[in-house]
Parts: structure tokens; sequence; C-alpha cells
């Protein structure tokens, strides 16, 4: 367990002080930019956010796995993901363009560029994740820094320079593209070079347990990102940019149950591979207690502190962003729970039952938001949510006690 706090603690600092230079440039582009400016910027990022996970259809937590389970194929594995992800980074790109091209002239490019930033970052992440196969938590952290860092770096100097939403997009392509490069380079020279000859049965093998799994994360991201679309189809940026801002100050918390899984999940794995299921009834209570107790703590200190952190940083420029604030705080507590309850589905190879539970639950965001947004604005989007992470928490709950019977 010692070795586990270790490692947890290293990525959660690693993310609370990426987060940090993260929300520095967000704070400074919020102000600068006014609720329609960053409008934009939200819209262009969560289409990268819908489309990044394409470029790996679940394969990466299903390459930690494997690594974990037998360090000897690393190179193999590693490789196999990596030729995969290059192949359909190329179809996923060839989809932006039409999107990009959707949007109002002056969010074109904007679009485009903050699309292509997310697909770059989600490379550097998928070394982080090779790192946490190989047990070396903490370079995945230490890329988890440099990542928010470059953005931040230069993103200060693209506002600087000329404070617009296309400078911006310049920035985070810049700085996620720098350090993309920089995973490749440490997995090279500390440990292997992936062997980029793909065996077709091997990849076919790790495809079928993977793209369960990457159905699962992409319904799941889509789903956390409908509002934005609806919002933008109905009450146009401005909404958008208030939605975006209390999405900002509640999404990146989770950064606690991204770091404490990142530790927990190959060490499951693990166990469940030499051990068997039983064994890890410890290791799991301890978690799901931890997540429970932290979500819960969150969650009330939103609800009742929102309104004033919103005035703190903003005065009344996002005066509409407070109530949308406080609920979405309300959404923290099974957040938590759900991070870990679907990484032990993916443990557990039941990577089946989390597509079909992001399938329902994305069906009924959907059918949420088209009936809260016009209502209630960005305050009906974070119903929705809220709403969303529950059917979620309920569906994994009861799949996971009967898996224990």
């Amino acid at each position: 367990m010692k070795g586990l706090r270790f490692q947890a603690g290293s990525k959660l600092a690693a993310e609370v002080v990426g987060r940090l230079f993260q929300f520095a440039l967000i704070y400074a582009a919020q102000r600068a930019l006014g609720p329609a400016g960053y409008g934009v910027v939200t819209y262009g990022l969560a289409i990268g956010v819908v489309l990044a996970p394409a470029t790996d259809l679940g394969l990466q937590l299903i390459i930690t796995r494997e690594i974990a389970g037998d360090q000897n194929t690393a190179p193999q594995l590693a490789g196999i993901g990596l030729t995969l992800k290059l192949l359909l980074a190329l179809v996923v790109i060839g989809a932006l363009i039409p999107i990009s091209l959707l949007r109002p002239d002056g969010a074109i490019l904007a679009t485009f560029i903050l699309g292509l930033a997310v697909i770059s970052s989600s490379f550097a992440e998928y070394f982080g994740y090779v790192f946490r196969g190989l047990r070396r938590v903490e370079l995945d952290a230490a890329l988890t820094v440099l990542l928010r860092l470059g953005v931040f770096a230069f993103g200060v100097v693209a506002l600087l320079w000329s404070a617009s939403v296309n400078s911006v997009a310049v920035a985070y392509l810049a700085g996620n593209g720098l350090v993309a490069l920089l995973g490749y380079v440490w997995l090279r020279r500390r440990f292997f070079a992936p062997v980029l000859r793909v065996k077709r049965s091997e990849a076919a093998r790790l495809l079928r347990q993977a793209l369960p799994l990457g159905g699962a994360i992409l319904l799941s991201i889509v789903y956390t990102r409908t509002s934005v679309f609806i919002l933008d189809a109905i009450s146009g940026s401005t909404a958008v940019g208030e939605y975006g801002v209390a999405l900002r100050l509640t999404e990146p918390l989770a950064l606690i149950p991204s770091a404490v899984m990142a530790a927990v999940f190959p060490a499951l794995a693990q166990a469940l591979a030499n051990q068997g299921y039983a064994a890890t009834l410890p290791l799991r209570v301890k978690t799901i207690g931890l997540l429970a107790l932290i979500g819960l703590l969150i969650a009330i200190a939103g609800a009742l502190l929102g309104p004033q952190l919103l005035h703190f940083l903003y005065n009344d420029q996002y005066a509409g962003s407070t109530v949308a604030l406080q609920i979405l705080a309300l959404a923290i507590l099974p957040m938590f729970i759900n991070y870990a309850l679907t990484h032990f589905l993916v443990a557990l190879r039941q990577q089946r039952l989390n597509l079909a539970f992001n399938a329902v639950v994305f069906v009924v965001n959907l059918a949420l938001c088209w009936f809260l947004i016009p209502r209630f604005g960005p305050s009906g989007a974070a119903m929705a949510t809220v709403l969303s992470e529950t059917l979620l928490l309920t569906l994994c709950v009861v799949a996971v006690s009967r898996f224990r019977r």
C-alpha cells in the first residue's frame, strides 16, 4: 500500500500543479475573450474531446492492464497501440475538417486547431498509460505537469501577443504537440522503442477487448459534451461560455479520482491475475471509501461556496454561471465513485458492461438536455449531468454487486 500511496500521491500532485497552470491560462483567456469568445474556445475543445477517444478506441487502458500483467510483452503491446493510434488519428483529423467548416466564419480555424490540439494531447496521455503499466506512474505524472506547463507558457505568450481565439488555439496545439513528442522520446530512451510491426492476430485480440471500452469512453465523453452542443444551438456562444466557466471550475476535480486510479488500476489488475477477485476486496473498499468521502466534502463545499468563488474570480462578468456551478458541484460525488467502479469493471474484463451502461446514460442525457436546456439554460445542462452521473452510479453498483455474488 505504501507504494500505491506514493504513486497516487505523485500523480495527484502533478495533476494539481498542472491544473493550476491550466486554470491560470483559462482564467486569463476568460477575462480577455469574454463569454462569447470563450464560448468559441469551449466549443472547439469540446469537439476535440469528443473526437480524440476515436484515436485509440479504448486500447490505452487495455494495454496498461496487459503490460501490468506481463511487462515482457511491453514493447510489442506499446507498438501495436501506437501504430493503431497513428492510423486512427489520420481518420479523425479527416473528420475534423468538415466539422470545423460547418462553424461560423470566425470560429472555423480555431475549431480545427483546438480539435487538433486535443488529439495531440491524447498521444502524450497514451505514453503516460504505458508508463502506468510499467508501474512508473511518476513518469506519467511528469508528463502531466509538462503538458499543462507547455500550454500555459505558449498561452501566456499568445495572449500578450494578441488576445484572440486563434492565438489561444495555436498555444494549445504547440504545447500539446511538443509534450507528446517528449513522451515518445522518454519511452524510447528510458525503456524501449515500441515495435511498430503489428501482428494482425495480436492487434485483433486487443481490439476485441478494447472496442467495447472505447465505445464506452466515447459515449461517456459525448454525453458530457452534449450539453455544450445543444446550448450552442439553442442559446449561442454566450450561454456556452457561461456554462463553460462552471464546467472548468468543477471538471478539473476529476484529477483526484484519476490520480487514485492511475495507481490502483495496475495493482488491481496484477492482483486479479495472480490472486483472484476475493483478494482485491480490501483495495476496492478502501478506494471507494476514500473517493466517496472526498467527493462528498467537495460537493458540499461547491454547492455552498460556489457563488462566492465566482464573484471573487469574475465579479459579475459570469453571473449567469452561478446556479450551474452549484448544481455541477453535486455531480462530483457520483462522478468520483463512478471513476473507481468503471475501472473495476475493466479490470474484471467486463468492459462490455461499461459500453452498455454508457449507451443508456448517453440516451437519457440527450433526452434530459433537450428537455431541460430550453427551460433553464446552463442550469438545465448542469441538472442533466447530475442525473446522468447518478444513473451511471446505480448501474455500476448493481453490476459489481452481482459479480461478487
